[in-house]
């Protein structure tokens, strides 16, 4: 590791940042920083079609959606994890959706966007009706932050109430309805259920994009639940969709991939850096053949534990590859030697071909993953300054907050490569800002 080891003399105080020993403090990982007074761009998410004339921009869409056994449903539910995006004038979206037997879509989830002034708008839930897909039905979309805080998990659900109005929910708590009759953008009687022809589908899209550059996610999904006129139970089966929505362009290949999560029903990764399934290729059920379990553990440059986002190993006898989001116990081929591609760390890849052994009951992997002491000092007299703040944001928005102790000591824990900018406020002071790196 490789950082900024400097002194830098600020308004009242100066900071050292060095690599000796200090005393680690709290931080806080999940937070989500909004702004009340944004008001997001209504960019259309979805419908899943391909059959009608071509628009401007690209609509990548990726996920699992059901067969021919999970038709006629009227209501469906997905629990998605919360993932940051950097967008680039369009949008990023998570959701569960399903055609209607009517030929209308209707779908719910949340979305990583911008504001109608161009700040970031992260981690709102959202929902969209389309009576037709062709219609200018914009999303209905919540306040910033309102599916955070990063990290965590929501579960998304919609649900037909009568009369062809759906309503739509988060974490069970109402967010609103479909259009009632006579509404313009009424659904229609009809729109009942997603027919003999339709199921519902788990997707991670890029909308309004004008090329296929964008990094999406992953996001993991989990639990994709249905109602066909009975009781909610399981998807059985899911297989991958690809690769485009509504109106889409083709002329750029979709980048974007899907995968089960190994050993789990009705989990996978949708989005960046995950292999891509021909479409209609089974995610699930599935099980692992001459299975023996295996435990993971990873550890920054301190010795201290951390738990990635996501792993993903590839066999070296045959290239297949597999992917985790839990590290203990879990089942993996037998007498086969794996080469770790990707784990994934506050959205950074901190682990590159370390090599695992299905033979070894555990394995431990030392994850490029870092802390910076932090000292804060007078200006004139360089004495210690007790109580002060300092602040960094990680590449995924998160932050580490921390307070100096009375030696003027903290440490920023944890932190995968990256550029970072430190605030410093002073009990009484002024703010400063200074940049370290940590490659």
């Amino acid at each position: 590791m490789k950082t900024q080891a400097l002194r830098v003399a600020l308004v009242v105080i100066g900071v050292i940042v060095s690599l000796q020993s200090a005393i680690v403090l709290d931080h806080n990982p999940l937070t989500v920083n909004s702004n009340p007074g944004l008001i997001p761009q209504p960019i259309r998410q979805g419908p899943l079609e391909t059959t009608y004339a071509l628009g401007g921009y690209y609509w990548f869409q990726i996920g699992a959606i059901g067969d021919s056994n999970s038709y006629s449903v009227d209501s469906a539910n997905i629990t998605i994890r919360t993932v940051y995006d950097q967008v680039r004038n369009d949008a990023h979206s998570y959701w569960v959706g399903t055609s209607l037997s009517t030929g209308g879509f209707v779908q719910v989830g949340y979305l990583n966007g911008l504001s109608t002034s161009g700040q970031t708008y992260c981690c709102a839930w959202f929902f969209e009706t389309f009576y037709t897909p062709s219609c200018n039905c914009p999303p209905t979309i919540g306040p910033e932050g309102s599916a955070g805080p990063i990290g965590s998990w929501h579960t998304y659900s919609m649900v037909h109430v009568g009369n062809g109005v759906w309503a739509f929910y988060m974490d069970s708590q109402l967010l609103g309805r479909s259009p009632p009759p006579g509404d313009p953008s009424y659904l229609g009687a009809g729109a009942t259920s997603s027919g003999s022809k339709y199921a519902p589908a788990g997707i991670a899209e890029v909308a309004q994009a004008v090329d296929n550059k964008d990094i999406i996610g992953p996001a993991e999904f989990r639990d994709l639940e249905i109602r066909q006129a009975g009781p909610w139970h399981q998807m059985l089966t899911g297989v991958s969709h690809c690769c485009y929505g509504y109106s889409s362009q083709t002329g750029l290949p979709n980048l974007y991939g899907v995968w089960e999560v190994e050993g789990h029903d009705d989990d996978f990764l949708a989005g960046s850096n995950i292999r891509q399934l021909a479409s209609s290729t089974t995610l699930w059920p599935a099980s692992v053949l001459l299975p023996t379990q295996l435990t993971f553990n990873f550890i920054d440059h301190s010795g201290n534990p951390f738990t990635p986002d996501w792993i993903s190993l590839q066999d070296q006898s045959n290239g297949n590859v597999l992917y985790y989001t839990s590290y203990q116990s879990q089942n993996i081929t037998r007498s086969n030697t794996y080469k770790i591609n990707y784990a994934y760390w506050h959205g950074v890849n901190v682990v590159n071909d370390s090599l695992v052994s299905s033979l070894a009951s555990s394995k431990t992997i030392q994850g490029n993953v870092f802390s910076i002491p932090v000292r804060v000092v007078g200006r004139f007299y360089s004495l210690p300054v007790t109580g002060a703040t300092v602040l960094t944001f990680l590449p995924d928005s998160t932050n580490e907050t921390l307070k100096t102790d009375s030696e003027g000591n903290a440490t920023l824990a944890q932190l995968p490569p990256g550029n970072y900018s430190l605030r410093v406020t002073v009990p009484y002071g002024v703010q400063s800002v200074f940049k370290t790196s940590v490659v």
